[in-house]
């Protein structure tokens, strides 16, 4: 009986100092990735970390520019600019579809503080254009 504990206990030695000594440190250098560009009406700077050297910029564009083409307000033919102009025949992406759900989800949480109809107000304002939004920065 002795023998078998002292078997299980020599072999769970071997093991544990065999695993020790497996796991070598082994310092792995990071390399720093930058991707920067225009998107959504402003622009974006992004710093990812890789075990290479890596370019996703078109990858990134990419997803933009679908964002863009379904949610810009800022590009004429964007499909949420065509409805704001009562296009009623487009058929929106599920993008679109989540984006216009979420917001009216948020509008009845907020009980209408939050408000995506007021874009036309805005319009009418005057805030919207360059020209009166540089003179609000500007003072």
């Amino acid at each position: 009986m002795m023998d078998l504990l002292k078997f299980k206990n020599a072999l769970c030695l071997t093991v544990f100092v065999g695993l020790f000594f497996s796991c070598k440190s082994h310092k792995q250098e990071l390399v720093r990735n930058d991707a920067n560009g225009a998107a959504l009406g402003t622009t974006y700077n992004l710093i990812y970390f890789s075990d290479q050297k890596l370019d996703l910029k078109p990858q990134i564009d990419s997803v933009f520019t679908v964002i863009n083409k379904s949610l810009s307000t800022y590009i004429p033919e964007s499909d949420i600019s065509k409805i704001n102009r009562g296009d009623s025949t487009l058929v929106v992406d599920t993008m679109f579809q989540e984006v216009f759900k979420l917001s009216k989800e948020v509008n009845k949480t907020t009980k209408g503080y939050f408000d995506p109809t007021v874009g036309t107000l805005v319009n009418a304002w005057g805030f919207a254009q360059e020209n009166k939004l540089s003179w609000i920065v500007q003072g």
